[in-house]
């Protein structure tokens, strides 16, 4: 059973992926991230320790929010404990270029603004050998949110719009994606201009 679970601190949103992180649960992340957006909520870790799988609606809706946060000037999002499989996935499709993953990037306690990867060479993947701060987050204040299984209407504009992510932030995503973002725009009556 795949689900999500999240826990907040004052200026930080965290969030814990348990099995899949698909088009099935992809809203429910989004909908989350963006309530904590609008309280001010600048800081995000994605822990993905027991994350199984991740398809690319869920890689293009979380690089939604990394793509948010880069326009504030001032966020972060970071993510801890990817297997090799999900970190290759989040490789091929560039989000390493913004996001930082495991080891490629500053921790949310370092400098800058947090994005741009550019390992550092310390490596790690346990949460007290980054040194993350999580303001005081503990794996008790982690709760679920409710995510009942989209039907495929439910799920399409979802689906559409982290593909488009995907493909705009990374012309090297256009190929895989193209022809899933014309099939869906037809499907929801979009203009194919966008593009």
């Amino acid at each position: 059973m795949s689900k999500i679970l999240v826990a907040r601190s004052a200026d930080l949103g965290f969030i814990k992926v348990v099995g899949r992180g698909s088009f099935q649960n992809s809203s429910c992340l989004k909908a989350f991230y963006q309530q904590l957006l609008k309280d001010g909520v600048r800081r995000f870790v994605v822990d993905l320790e027991a994350c199984t799988y991740l398809d690319s609606t869920f890689l293009g809706i979380l690089l939604g929010l990394g793509l948010k946060l880069r326009e504030s000037g001032n966020g972060l999002l970071h993510i801890l404990n990817a297997n090799p499989r999900n970190l290759e996935l989040l490789r091929n499709l560039g989000l390493d270029r913004l996001i930082n993953i495991d080891g490629g990037g500053p921790t949310p306690t370092e400098g800058a603004n947090g994005f741009g990867g550019g390992g550092n060479g310390r490596g790690g993947n346990r949460l007290a050998s980054r040194g993350v701060n999580l303001n005081g987050v503990k794996q008790e204040d982690l709760k679920e949110v409710p995510c009942p299984v989209p039907t495929r209407s439910e799920a399409a504009p979802t689906i559409l719009e982290a593909h488009e992510n995907l493909m705009e932030f990374d012309p090297r995503n256009v190929p895989k994606f193209k022809d899933v973002v014309e099939f869906l725009r037809e499907d929801l009556g979009q203009s194919a201009a966008k593009q």
